[in-house]
């Protein structure tokens, strides 16, 4: 290699090293450049929590199921004994989103049986609207109501 090639690799070395060191200025100078956040994930997995399912079959003569299950947040009461057996949903009464049967047993109004549902013992619920929170017990009753 002459010597004339080699100060010219010099060279270029060194004009090289300028153009980093101004683009490094340059990056650093831009405000928020050196401080901006990593990107996140755009989609969330939701928060996944405990609640406590019974399911009493009543005057079905089937027995009685209760279980600790994980559910996501914005779970109803309906959306957590489907977890535990099949249901059906149907207008029994009044709204088609009712539950109309568990496992097989369903609502039979000639009878005045009707399946009803307490979160915490309370009956003041929705239970395919009201969203469960962590802890919470969910009873699912097959009874005969008095006429």
């Amino acid at each position: 290699m002459s010597h004339e090639s080699a100060r010219l690799m010099r060279q270029g070395w060194r004009g090289g090293r300028r153009l980093v060191c101004c683009v490094a200025v340059v990056l650093w100078a831009v405000p928020g450049y050196a401080e901006a956040p990593a990107p996140q994930a755009t989609q969330q997995t939701p928060e996944r929590f405990p609640v406590v399912v019974k399911v009493d079959f009543g005057p079905a003569d089937k027995p009685a199921k209760e279980q600790r299950v994980l559910v996501d947040e914005g779970s109803t009461a309906k959306d957590v004994v489907s977890l535990l057996f099949p249901i059906q949903s149907g207008a029994t009464c009044c709204n088609t989103r009712e539950l109309a049967a568990i496992d097989g047993v369903w609502a039979d109004p000639a009878h005045n049986r009707w399946w009803s549902c307490r979160v915490n013992g309370s009956p003041k619920i929705s239970p395919f609207r009201t969203a469960l929170k962590p802890r919470d017990r969910v009873e699912w009753i097959y009874a005969e109501r008095p006429q």
